[in-house]
């Protein structure tokens, strides 16, 4: 037992390395076509990204806060996340930092980004629509003043139905993306919004909003069913899912026609509606006709259903579908391509997030196959899925160990080697076997940190973690007498590396001494060129009960077992023979915790001591040579608590870390006992004596799962400790001081036999934790980083790369899109002047589009809510204005229209008319409410007593005010008067110019019917 140094806050920084897998809290899913990246948000403000080249990076935010909505901007290399307090994150993919935060007044219900651009729509509770902008130099969002407020997108009913309708769903048309956006509300209105003219052209789903308002049903969920905007589905939370029309862009003229169709298209009777599931979310296929397939998600607390079905332009009155068959509820879906393995990049996957946070992969072309062969009646084979699951073997870590070496051996290593890892490592988002997967032994050499891991099933792997990328090394499958696996767990493992002795003990007993062979190089790792019979041998012994705790000294002869019995058994490596076993009594039912053997030096003499901790905490001090009990009376804490370390510690007499109170100690050796709930020091000479001095306690805040003794490259000491809810504390000995202190937000200890946590540190502080489909690569120290090619397999996207190619599932516009119904009518009566020109002329008009798009948005369309409120507060406040406050400019020249004498103008103004008579009486109006005059007795009588107080007479022209005031009135009578002529005009003016279009488009007809 050697003097020890404490660590100081200066030699420890503890920090995740590399995160793997995905994360156990996983709530939402996101998915960028044209880079190929996939996140996953979770409940506690993280999100876990996926990209191409096998490579992953974990994001955090500074607040554990659930994510609402999730959206990439696609191909800009930028993630948009929306947390619970409506907080809008912006992430740089590419530095996988947090570069801006936008708060939002109001509550998020919706959000959309517009495609090819960078502006982002945002519904919220209010029924408004709001727009942002995202500033790419600034990486942040930007408030446009252009917004569609909830009393213009809701129609007339917007001020009759008393309260304000959140928005449910927000996308722009397709086809039409910066002409049309469709606002879908909570009680199903569906509002398609002009962005240029700022009105609503279509308002549907009055009858939906009677029906919402009889069933108590809302919207939960929408998309688009067509790739040119002319269907929509609607999902609500009662189970049903209608189809509704909407006019696309390429027929407009049907906009009258089809904005007084108040009724659906269709109602798909798929079997929600009858177990009343919330059809949670809806995604829709583009298979260029073939089976282009609507992909349906329904869930609530007492049922689910995922259903995926045939929905063509022209479907079939008989539904063609198919039920996934799925363990639990799914939460999220995503169909990505590109993230499985590089030789069949076209692969699409359907990513489905279920209701534990696990995901599992579908083949989408074998789901397109199936459908398509239940349409024709065809026999079919089951589908087959992938849960994605960690390459660590078929079966689950039950306990693990880690051997590092120094940093500046990895630092030597051939790059090349780690640079090829990448490729040989399994895709974990693939849909093919994941756990063929081993290092050559021609690469054995260059293995410089170890991880041995014992399983549920048996068996014990060895991996190279000398990249974050584990590589299997070789496996021991555990036998049994008849040669048989024995399929029983492994309960403990313990490995001396100087030796080359592996002690594994499972649940049933058996106890197994794995002897390896030594290669006379200098690599302490040779033995992994292991063959069974000829570079290792197995000898076993059976114990009772299972083997819970096991100690081994290097290059001794003996080693310790202990079993949940209480017994400790001393065994001998060469033979397997028992030397001796120790019955031990505990307060509560539990096995042995802890073993170590150590000599005890007192008054000039050493004594073999083998220290027993029982998990009640129990403390117990044995010969080691014939295992007679020491302390009669064993020390114990007062409550019992489950031990999680035992160790002997010798404190160095200059070491600053001791206090002024335990100066005295000089070099008496400790006895640290580490629990669920404390950590103590006892004096080890009272202990064997069979007394109890505590020398130091520290409660701790909250309850320890794993502990573990850390040393620095200089020998300082420390003590690492593990909380249940991911905590992790690094500790000074002997004060108990906290140094430094970190989190892992997703980590959750548990003790579950059939999926348990596993937790590994090696000496020198650097730990693997396994928690599910994740693991937490974690350092403490402040060394060098001992893994390699860290800073690859975590890059997503690089800024400077280009994306190398376009993603299937991005629908491409056609020219038409981009030019406009009149761009069309136009080009149809001028002819056409070549593809040249016509590859110009798209050019010149997408810049004018996007900058026009640009102008739009820039401007204020509405006054702002903020002006809106302060206006209407105004209104109704009683304020008092002067006659000579009005102020109505006529000076503007009349307008007048453009005359055709060719035209007939009954015609041309029949279709308007009614226009024209709403127009006018709209405008008397205001001209009548300005004609209203006041009462001659009331208005003389005031103004009498006014000027009679102020000492003016009462019949006195030269100075009446009335008088002043009524020619006034009479001077803005005149301009009323005038304005309401040239309102007259502008009502003619507006009628031929829309007989002009009218008779240009019967024309163009006309002349395509001869032609």
């Amino acid at each position: 037992m050697g003097e020890i140094r404490g660590l100081r806050a200066e030699d420890v920084s503890p920090r995740l390395a590399f995160h793997y897998g995905v994360p156990a809290d996983a709530a939402l899913l996101a998915y960028d076509p044209v880079l190929h990246v996939l996140a996953v948000a979770t409940r506690n403000g993280q999100v876990k990204l996926f990209g191409r080249d096998n490579t992953q990076a974990l994001l955090q935010s500074p607040s554990p806060i659930p994510s609402k909505f999730l959206r990439f901007a696609e191909g800009q290399g930028v993630l948009l996340n929306v947390n619970a307090k409506n907080q809008i994150e912006i992430w740089d993919i590419d530095t996988k930092k947090l570069c801006y935060v936008h708060p939002f007044e109001k509550e998020i219900t919706a959000l959309s980004v517009l495609p090819n651009s960078l502006y982002v729509y945002v519904g919220d509770s209010s029924g408004s629509v709001s727009l942002l902008k995202l500033d790419l130099d600034q990486t942040c969002l930007v408030d446009m003043p252009y917004w569609i407020p909830f009393s213009e997108s809701y129609g007339s009913e917007a001020n009759n139905i008393g309260n304000e309708v959140e928005v449910a769903f927000v996308s722009p048309q397709p086809l039409a993306e910066n002409n049309r956006v469709l606002i879908i509300f909570r009680d199903g209105i569906m509002s398609l919004w002009d962005i240029k003219t700022s009105k609503v052209v279509l308002l549907s789903g009055r009858t939906m909003q009677q029906q919402s308002q009889q069933e108590a049903k809302t919207v939960t969920s929408a998309c688009w069913t067509c790739a040119k905007g002319s269907k929509i589905a609607i999902g609500f939370d009662s189970g049903d899912i209608y189809l509704w029309s909407i006019p696309d862009i390429l027929n407009a003229q049907n906009l009258s026609s089809t904005g007084n169709q108040n009724l659906p298209l269709q109602r798909l009777n798929l079997g929600y509606k009858l177990g009343r599931l919330p059809i949670v979310s809806l995604r829709w296929v583009n298979s260029d006709g073939k089976a282009e397939r609507l992909y349906i998600n329904g869930f609530s607390d007492h049922g689910y259903l995922f259903q995926v079905l045939i929905l063509n332009e022209e479907s079939e009155s008989r539904i063609v579908k198919m039920v996934l068959p799925l363990t639990e509820a799914c939460q999220g879906m995503e169909l990505v391509a590109g993230l499985s393995d590089p030789n069949k990049h076209k692969q699409s996957a359907l990513v489905l997030l279920l209701k534990s946070g696990q995901i599992c992969l579908y083949d989408d072309s074998e789901i397109e196959r199936y459908l398509l062969h239940t349409q024709s009646r065809s026999p079919q084979t089951l589908l087959n899925h992938s849960p994605v699951k960690l390459p660590y073997g078929g079966s689950s870590i039950s306990v693990a160990k880690f051997y590092t070496s120094s940093p500046t051996a990895v630092a030597s290593l051939d790059e090349d080697y780690f640079s090829s890892l990448a490729i040989k490592y399994p895709w974990l988002l693939s849909m093919n076997d994941k756990y063929q997967t081993s290092t050559s032994f021609a690469d054995i050499h260059k293995t410089r940190n170890l991880y041995i891991t014992g399983h549920l099933d048996g068996t014990i792997s060895f991996w190279d973690a000398s990249c974050p990328l584990l590589l299997q090394i070789f496996i021991i499958k555990q036998q049994n007498e008849d040669n048989m696996s024995s399929g029983t767990p492994i309960t403990s493992l313990q490995f001396d590396m100087s030796s080359s002795v592996l002690i594994c003990g499972d649940r049933s007993g058996t106890v197994r001494i794995i002897t390896f062979k030594k290669d006379p190089t200098d690599n302490i790792l040779s033995f992994l060129h292991a063959k069974q019979g000829e570079s290792y041998n197995v000898r076993s012994i059976k114990l009772k009960g299972a083997v819970t705790s096991t100690s081994l000294i290097s290059n001794s002869k003996r080693f310790a077992v202990g079993t949940e019995k209480g017994i400790v058994s001393v065994i001998s490596i060469e033979d397997a023979s028992i030397l001796y076993q120790k019955q031990l009594e505990c307060r509560l039912s539990g096995g042995i915790a802890s073993l170590q053997f150590e000599i005890y030096s007192h008054n000039g003499y050493d004594k073999d001591l083998l220290i027993v901790g029982i998990e009640d905490s129990t403390i117990f001090l044995l010969e080691e040579e014939t295992g007679k009990l020491l302390n009669t009376n064993p020390f114990q804490t007062n409550k019992p608590s489950r031990a999680l370390l035992m160790q002997t510690l010798e404190l160095s007499p200059d070491d600053a870390s001791v206090s002024d109170n335990h100066d005295t100690l000089s070099k008496e050796p400790l006895l640290l006992l580490c629990t669920e709930n404390a950590i103590r020091l006892f004096s080890l000479n009272h202990a064997i004596q069979g007394m109890k001095k505590l020398i130091n306690k520290k409660k701790l805040n909250g309850s320890c799962c794993f502990a573990s003794l850390i040393h620095s490259v200089s020998s300082e000491i420390g003590l690492l400790l593990v909380y249940s809810n991911g905590k992790i504390e690094i500790r000074s000995l002997p004060d108990l001081s906290l140094l430094k202190d970190a989190s892992l937000r997703s980590f959750v200890c548990t003790r579950n036999l059939n999926a348990p946590s596993s937790i590994a540190c090696s000496s020198d502080g650097e730990m693997i934790l396994v928690n599910g489909e994740e693991t937490y690569f974690f350092s403490t120290l402040c060394q060098n980083d001992i893994y390699r090619h860290v800073d690859s397999i975590s890059t997503i996207y690089r800024k400077d790369y280009s994306p190398r190619e376009e993603s299937s599932y991005v629908v491409k516009s056609p020219k038409e899109r981009k030019k406009g119904i009149f761009g069309m009518i136009m080009k149809d009566t001028r002819g056409s002047k070549g593809k040249q020109s016509d590859t110009n002329r798209d050019e010149q008009f997408i810049a004018a589009t996007s900058e026009e798009l640009s102008s739009i948005f820039s401007c204020a369309n509405f006054a702002p809510l903020s002006v809106r409120r302060n206006s209407s507060i105004k209104d109704d406040e009683n304020i008092e204005l002067e006659i000579d406050d009005i102020d109505i400019d006529d000076n503007m020249q009349k307008q007048k229209g453009p005359h055709f004498p060719g035209l007939s103008k009954q015609k041309i103004s029949k279709g308007f008319k009614s226009l024209r008579e709403k127009l006018k009486s709209k405008t008397e109006e205001k001209v009548n409410a300005g004609n209203k005059k006041p009462e001659d007795d009331t208005s003389i009588s005031q103004v009498d007593q006014i000027k009679m107080k102020y000492g003016y007479a009462a019949n006195d022209d030269s100075t009446s005010v009335p008088k002043m005031i009524g020619n006034k009135l009479q001077e803005n009578m005149k301009k009323l008067e005038g304005i309401n002529i040239r309102a007259g005009d502008m009502v003619n003016g507006a009628q031929s110019f829309s007989a002009m279009a009218k008779e240009l488009l019967r024309a163009t007809k006309k002349e395509k019917g001869t032609s």
